[in-house]
């Protein structure tokens, strides 16, 4: 009865190596130094963007004041969430590299299921305040994170010369 049934789908598990771990921890730190980046290029060009677009200066004076707090969020969003991203993101990651060839969008998709899972569990058991939280910068920053780390190691491993 039981002599036909053959396992064809077998879940590869083994341990991450050291390109994985260290794209793993460059992917939020590269994310806050670009946005960092792109609010000096945005500093740079406001002025001639009001000179541009005369209309336009008041609400260009507004995102002015809005960038040191929007830097303090991309800033301090590796100490927040970062334990969250190593400990479930990193597992997920690793299990879904392991059995998938990485794919940039569908690293940042499962993130971001990762978090809402994690955030949940967060709101539900921790705190509510903080799990809202936890879900609103986080929903922006786990795809990224996996963007950002799935465009790293397809560049840089033999996966993405292989694709």
């Amino acid at each position: 009865m039981f002599g036909d049934f053959k396992m064809t789908t077998f879940i590869k598990f083994t341990v991450p190596d050291n390109r994985f771990i260290g794209f793993l921890l460059l992917a939020p730190i590269a994310t806050s130094l670009c946005l960092l980046a792109l609010t000096v290029v945005f500093l740079a060009v406001q002025p001639t963007l009001v000179l541009l677009f005369p209309s336009a200066k008041e609400g260009l004076d507004e995102a002015i004041m809005v960038l040191p707090v929007m830097q303090l969020i991309a800033g301090m969003s590796p100490i927040f969430g970062g334990l969250q991203y190593l400990l479930f993101g990193g597992v997920a990651l690793w299990i879904y590299q392991q059995n998938n060839p990485i794919t940039p969008w569908a690293c940042a998709l499962l993130l971001f299921a990762v978090n809402g899972a994690v955030t949940a569990a967060i709101y539900l058991f921790v705190d509510q305040e903080f799990g809202a939280l936890c879900l609103m910068l986080g929903s922006f920053f786990a795809p990224l994170w996996g963007l950002v780390f799935a465009l790293f190691y397809k560049r840089f491993t033999r996966q993405g010369a292989n694709l």
